[in-house]
C-alpha cells in the first residue's frame, strides 16, 4: 500500500494527452483524482473506463483561464473529496501580450 493511496489529487488538463496519462497512473495507484478540464465529456468517459481500479476519477468542469471557475472547482473538490494532497497543473493557457498585463491576486 502506497503512502498516497486514498489521497486526493487535482489534475488540470485531464481530458487528453499528458493530463489523461497522469490521471490513469494516479487512479491505478489508488488515488482519488479530481480531473479538471473544459471538455468534461472526455473526462467523464475516462472516469467510466477507470471504474473498478484501486482509485477513482471525479470529473470537474473547469476552464483554468477563468478565475471563478478555478475557485468553484477547488471548493467542489474540498467539499466532495476532501482537501487535496497535491495539485498537478498540466493545463496550458495562452494569452499573448505582456505578462504584467494580466494581474492575478492570490
Amino acid at each position: 500500500m502506497s503512502d498516497l493511496e486514498g489521497k486526493v489529487v487535482i489534475v488540470t488538463g485531464a481530458s487528453s494527452g499528458i493530463g489523461e496519462a497522469i490521471v490513469v497512473q494516479l487512479v491505478e495507484a489508488g488515488l482519488r483524482v479530481a480531473g479538471l478540464a473544459r471538455r468534461i465529456g472526455r473526462v467523464e468517459k475516462l472516469a467510466q473506463s477507470l471504474e473498478g481500479k484501486k482509485g477513482a476519477l471525479s470529473p470537474v468542469k473547469c476552464d483554468v483561464s477563468v478565475e471563478d471557475e478555478v475557485k468553484n472547482a477547488f471548493a467542489w473538490v474540498e467539499a466532495n473529496l476532501g482537501p487535496p494532497t497535491a495539485l498537478i497543473n498540466n493545463a496550458g493557457v495562452l494569452k499573448q501580450g505582456v505578462l504584467t498585463a494580466h494581474p492575478v491576486t492570490v
